[in-house]
This record gives C-alpha cells, structure tokens and sequence, in this order.
C-alpha cells in the first residue's frame, strides 16, 4: 500500500507530464485546460483523475487544478511561455519585494481549501500524518501590486502576465474569473549587451605634446597571461615556502637578465614569464617584461617598446605606471637600450623620455638620442603619489627608435644613492660620461652627438675603504667631433675658451660646466692645469676633496656641446 503522501507526489507528478503535453500542442492562445482531482469515495481510496477542455471565446486562458492529501493544486497555463525554469518557493510569512516582470513560466499554486465550481460539494476533512509532512510545490512569487477601482481591463490578445489570474479568498463561493492587469513588459525583449572589451591596443587621439597639439597612437595594454582568481591551487605549494629574493638567468652570449624567485604557476599567474630554477629547484626565475599600458608592482620590470627590438617607426604615446611599494625611497632605471631621435640644438623636440612621480625638488632631465648603457635613480620618498610614470613620446613617424629599460625597486639591502644624486657609481674604476654622447647607433642614423639644454644634475660615488683622491682621464678616441666639447660663449655669440683649449674657473666656464674641487671645467680640453699648464693638451684631473665624492653637471638653455666621457679610478690613501 502507498502511503497518502507518495499518492499525492504520483499524481501531482503524472498531472503535470499530462498538462505540459497539452500545452505543448495547444495552437489557439485563448483555448486552457482545467484539470480537477477530486478524492474518490471508494475503500481503497484512489483517486480519480477527471478533465475537461474549455473553450473560451472572452476570456483569458485559464489554468489546471487538482487535489492532493488536504492539499488543492491550481497549474496556470499561459500561452507563449516556455516551461524551463522552477520558480522559487512562496513562503506565507513574508510579502516578496517588487520585481521586474519574470520571464515566461508555467505557474503553480498552492490553496489551502477546494476550488470552488458553481456547484459546490461538501468537503472532506483533511487527514493528514503527524510524521510526515504535506508536500510542497515550488511556487512563483507574484506582484505585489494591485488593480485600481475601475480600471478598464485590457481585451488585447496579449500574453498574461504572472499575477493575471486572481484567486478567490478562502470561503468565498465566488466563481474564479480572470482579472486583466496591464503589462510592464515591453513589446520586444531588449537585445543582450555585448561584453565590452577593456584592452585596445591602438587607440588614435588627439594629445598636447611638446607644446603642439598632434596625432599620436595611444599604445595601451596587451592581452597578458591570465590572472590567478584565487589561492585554491597555490595553497598546494604553501608547505615548501622560500623568500621571493631576486635572481639572475644568462641569455647565452647576448645579456643576463634579473627577476624574482616564484613557484612556476605563481609566476605565470603575475604574467612573468618562468625561466631556470631557483631556490634549490623548487621555484623558477620569473622574469617580468612590460609594454606600453602597463601597470605593475614588481621588484624587477623591463619596460620595452612596442616590438621590441624591432624599431618603432611611427607615432605614439607609450607609458609603464609603477606601484611604488610601501616604505620604498628609490627606484634605479638601466637604460639596456635606449635610442630615440636626437636633440635638436639641445632640445628633445621629436622624442621625449620623460620621468613624473618623484619627489619635487629631485629634478630629472627630460632625455632622448642615444643612452645605452646609462642609468639614473629616482627618489620617491618624499612624493606624495605612490606611482612613477615612464612616458615615452614619440612626434614624428620618420626615423626609428628602440628602448628597454630595467626598472628595480630598491630594498633596504640594495645600494642607495646620496640624496638628490642622480646617477650613482658603486665600482672602483670605470666610465662616466654625459648623455646622448655616442655618436654611433644600432637604430638612429644621426651621428650627431650634443648634451641637453638646462641640465642640473650630480653624478656621485661610494667612496671605498681608504681611498683619498679620484682621478679622471679622457680618452682619445677620435672621429669628427671633439672627445671632450663644454660649450661657453658671450653675449655677442664668441666662445669664451678658444677652439682646441681647455677652460677652468668662473670666467672660461660661466654657464656650462662639471665641477671637480669646486673648480669648473669647460673648453674642447679636459684640463685643470695644475698636474699640466699646457690648455692644448688633455690632462688628468684628480679629486682630492674629503667629503662624498660629487660630479655636478650644469648647462644653460643654449650652445651645447658634444659633452664629457671620463675615465674615473678611485685611488688608495698614500
């Protein structure tokens, strides 16, 4: 024997396959079907299953209702709707919030009493199981909103909404009809939006650039490698945990690359690209290239142009946002390659690397031509932002430039720069020279080599242990334009130190000098004159002041020169 309560789900069960069979073929919108079931008064208490089809030429489709164990149950059909979602259960204690018009469904809902019929029967009493307990149907909540006292029903043969049919109160006699409600739902379905895209890789605008307004190419990001959503899979690695400290990989013959150690996913998932093991093999060296449109936060970046190293020949806009780190004082950029168009009479006008972010009273030269192999610090102390910005402008579409800048985030244990210093040399011995000095490019054509116009910037040293003078020393390396070229002229345009001279002090070098012991020096010579008196000939030129060892450089804003390439050797006390 079948308990009442597995009778009622059978037959709930069996009336909804049947009704979603006539619906399915139901063609005319106003035709509806009204199910009953009706508990049988036989011994062995089945129940009995009785339908009808109505025809209605003035009324909405109506529904399908049928009686479970104490339970009736009324199923609505509505034309044009599709039987594919379950609405949510309506809970009797709490009144749903308004929503927009749901989408098309098959109603059900649950009455406590009989549905009333214009010959009411008498009821029989419910007889319910204490332990068991009445099944419930999955209702559709409806709208809460109501018709107004004398609104006209709308005839128009369009679909009913959820809340069409209204149901009697419990007790009432009253014969169920149908109550036109207007619909809120629009006409047409509005179309799905298309997933917008936050990536362009070219976007033409129209920017001020070096005072003019021109048409340039915004370079923006670049499709990456995905982004890790979670710490699900890393949670695997967290039982073998090493510091993320910096490494090195050897690219053959061609340069040595720095990056981070990371567990390989880790490293893929922060868009790095894996390279050899580190951390006794259980990491790898993640190396981090960026382009233009970046936005990144590692210790070690390469910034490289579009391409790269392929030349960029047209217009653009190209600029890597840095997330200083928290406590961080300085950022050091090495230029491992860097050729852009070549100051005209000292002025970047063509291209522009140009450094923003740092501390306000750090001045940082606005750079072009040819700088490999050069460096400088930016401090970020004292700024009041937390991002550098590394902005390349390129104006004009002809000539060809390239750039790949390492950009290191510098740790406590990394070597500083003295305050305001804007390069910083840490080895005994080796070359220090102006910018834009070679005259030979792999990319720039010119060969035209000058120092910018309004420089003020130090180059410093760390002074290693008992050293008590520096010496410096020009090289001879010869071709069409001087070794050494400090440019000085009057108010009438005439050089202050004759060609093929060296100019020391105030007089020779009023505007565009290096300082060494607090003398200047200028001229087409490298010369002091105090280990040589002889202004014809380059000398060597020794620092012996105490105190940090500083090189400060300083230009006016016309007549350049080729500029300085020195070969510096701390000395040891005698």
């Amino acid at each position: 024997m079948l308990s009442k309560r597995s009778k009622a789900l059978i037959s709930a069960f069996v009336l909804t396959l049947y009704y979603a069979g006539v619906s399915g073929h139901e063609k005319d919108g106003k035709d509806f079907v009204t199910m009953g079931l009706k508990r049988s008064s036989s011994s062995n208490s089945r129940s009995s299953i009785n339908t009808r089809r109505i025809k209605s030429n003035s009324q909405r489709p109506g529904g399908m209702s049928f009686e479970g164990i104490g339970l009736r149950y009324t199923l609505r059909y509505q034309p044009g709707f599709k039987q594919n979602k379950l609405a949510q259960q309506q809970e009797a204690s709490e009144t749903p919030a308004p929503q927009p018009p749901p989408p098309p469904a098959v109603e059900m809902t649950e009455m406590p009493m009989e549905m009333p019929t214009p010959e009411p029967a008498p009821m029989e009493p419910p007889t319910t199981e204490p332990d068991e307990p009445e099944p419930e149907i999955p209702t559709r909540p409806t709208s809460s909103s109501t018709e107004s006292p004398g609104e006209t029903p709308d005839m128009s043969p369009s679909p009913p909404s959820a809340t069409d049919m209204m149901m009697p109160m419990p007790g009432s006699t009253e014969e169920i009809k149908p109550t036109m409600k207007p619909t809120q739902r629009p006409p047409n379905p509005m179309p799905p939006r298309p997933s917008s895209t936050r990536i362009v890789l070219v976007n033409p605008l129209k920017q001020l650039i070096f005072g003019s307004p021109v048409e340039a190419n915004l370079i923006l990001k670049q499709p990456t490698a995905p982004k890790s959503k979670g710490k699900g899979f890393l949670s695997l690695f967290e039982v073998i945990k090493f510091p993320n400290s910096k490494c090195s990989v050897s690219l053959g013959d061609i340069r040595t690359m720095e990056g981070v150690c990371y567990h390989e996913f880790e490293c893929k998932s922060l868009g790095g690209i894996p390279t050899e093991s580190c951390a006794e093999g259980v990491g790898v060296c993640c190396i981090f290239v960026n382009g233009c449109g970046y936005t990144t936060s590692q210790q070690i970046v390469y910034f490289e142009s579009p391409n790269y190293p392929n030349a960029v020949r047209e217009m653009m806009i190209c600029v890597l946002i840095i997330n200083v780190r928290k406590g961080l004082k300085q950022l050091r950029l090495d230029f491992q390659m860097f050729e852009l168009s070549r100051p005209t009479n000292g002025d970047c006008l063509d291209d522009q690397f140009i450094v923003s972010g740092h501390n306000t009273n750090f001045q940082i030269p606005i750079l072009c031509g040819i700088n490999t192999g050069q460096h400088i610090y930016i401090h970020v102390g004292d700024s009041t932002e937390s991002k550098v910005y590394l902005s390349v402008f390129v104006k004009v579409s002809s000539g060809a430039r390239s750039f790949n800048i390492k950009v290191s985030q510098l740790e406590t244990d990394d070597p500083m720069a003295p305050d305001n210093c804007l390069q910083y040399f840490t080895d005994g011995e080796g070359i220090v020279k102006s910018f834009n000095y070679d005259t030979d490019g792999s990319i720039v054509d010119n060969r035209e080599a000058t120092y910018f116009n309004n420089l003020n910037y130090a180059m410093c040293w760390a002074r290693s242990k008992n050293v008590c003078s520096v010496s410096f020393n020009t090289e001879q390396l010869g071709g069409d334009q001087p070794d050494f070229q400090i440019i000085n002229k009057d108010e009438g345009e005439n050089d202050l130190v004759a060609d093929g001279q060296a100019g020391a002090g105030i007089f020779n070098c009023p505007d565009d000098f290096i300082a060494i012991n607090s003398v200047r020096l200028c001229g087409e010579r490298f010369n002091d004159g105090l280990e040589n008196d002889d202004f014809t000939m380059h000398s060597q030129v020794r620092d012996i002041a105490a105190g940090p060892i500083v090189l400060p450089f300083r230009t006016d804003s016309e007549y350049v020169g080729r500029g300085f390439r020195l070969l510096y050797r701390q000395e040891l006390c005698v």
